[in-house]
């Protein structure tokens, strides 16, 4: 009796060497300020070089440790604030996503708890980045003020003249600057559940778990209270903190409720990529966004999904 073939390896970056899937990286990285819209679908890619070292048996260290030790070392050297952003978001977007799987592996985590701890992670090296390069200022106060300076006025300019106009923006920004570690927090999870299904590509023993299946770690509502009650009672900064955790926290609840979404549209409707981007960006609105949200919160105290998804989610 014939034995079962080995499954098959990913293919391996020797040729190259983890140090040029390093660079690699962070070349794929930098499309996201390079290419200010099409970088934002492009930087999706830049932890996956370091995700394939991790998938033939080595540290992703090997290739990302030089190039963080490159611009933090140029950072320290030259004080300028570019090289800090570049630093920064190197090691959220393209490093942490990497790091992450590769501890994932180590550990019996649910899909839910991984997404949780990559999100917190990120809000909390996002707002720390902040904290320290606009101390003593309030951080989102000096980002707006920032941000203004460097591109507001343009933006009031093409918008016309309109009535309201410059107030619109300036609000935009204000609210914008407020929200930004939350927003790179988001941003780290998309990548981190676009990555997640080329798990098993790769080899690894991760991500094969349908997304209709997905559920939030039972710890993430302690969160959402802490979030909550710090935004409306705490003072500054602490209810700027408060305010992104909870955004971060609704966020993830967010991808819960798309997958109670997706278990009841069935195998027929859930499994098609097209209905599931028509389901997102109908979600995405603001209205709704919260409903979905609110469905992951209440799906982790009373069970949103019964029977099985062969039957669009109808209890036998």
């Amino acid at each position: 009796m014939a034995s079962a073939s080995p499954a098959p390896r990913p293919p391996s970056l020797r040729f190259a060497g983890p140090g040029m899937a390093g660079l690699f990286s962070l070349l794929v990285f930098a499309s996201l300020i390079v290419l200010p819209v099409a970088g934002v679908f492009l930087a999706l890619l830049a932890p996956l070089p370091l995700v394939q070292v991790v998938a033939t048996g080595r540290p992703s260290f090997l290739a990302w440790g030089w190039v963080a030790v490159v611009l933090v070392g140029a950072a320290l050297l030259w004080h300028q604030a570019w090289l800090v952003a570049l630093a920064s978001g190197y090691m959220l977007v393209a490093v942490w996503p990497a790091v992450s799987v590769e501890t994932w592996l180590r550990r019996r985590w649910s899909t839910g708890r991984w997404a949780a701890l990559v999100a917190l992670v990120a809000v909390a090296i996002a707002a720390g980045v902040m904290l320290a390069v606009f101390h003593p200022a309030p951080p989102a106060q000096a980002l707006a003020d920032l941000l203004g300076r460097g591109g507001g006025n343009d933006l009031v300019k093409r918008l016309g003249e309109a009535a309201g106009g410059e107030e619109l923006v300036a609000e935009a920004i204000r609210v914008g600057a407020y929200l930004a570690p939350s927003a790179a927090a988001l941003y780290v999870v998309w990548i981190a559940f676009w990555l997640r299904p080329r798990l098993p590509l790769l080899g690894l023993p991760r991500g094969s778990e349908p997304i209709a299946e997905y559920s939030s770690d039972e710890w993430l509502p302690i969160g959402f209270a802490v979030g909550g009650l710090g935004w409306v009672f705490a003072p500054e900064p602490a209810k700027w903190l408060a305010a992104n955790l909870l955004v971060t926290v609704l966020g993830l609840y967010f991808v819960h409720g798309l997958a109670i979404i997706f278990f009841h549209l069935g195998r027929r409707f859930g499994d098609n990529r097209w209905v599931r981007l028509g389901v997102v960006v109908f979600a995405m609105q603001v209205p709704l966004a919260l409903v979905v949200s609110g469905l992951g919160l209440t799906d982790t105290f009373y069970r949103l999904r019964r029977g099985g998804a062969d039957d669009g989610g109808v209890e036998a």
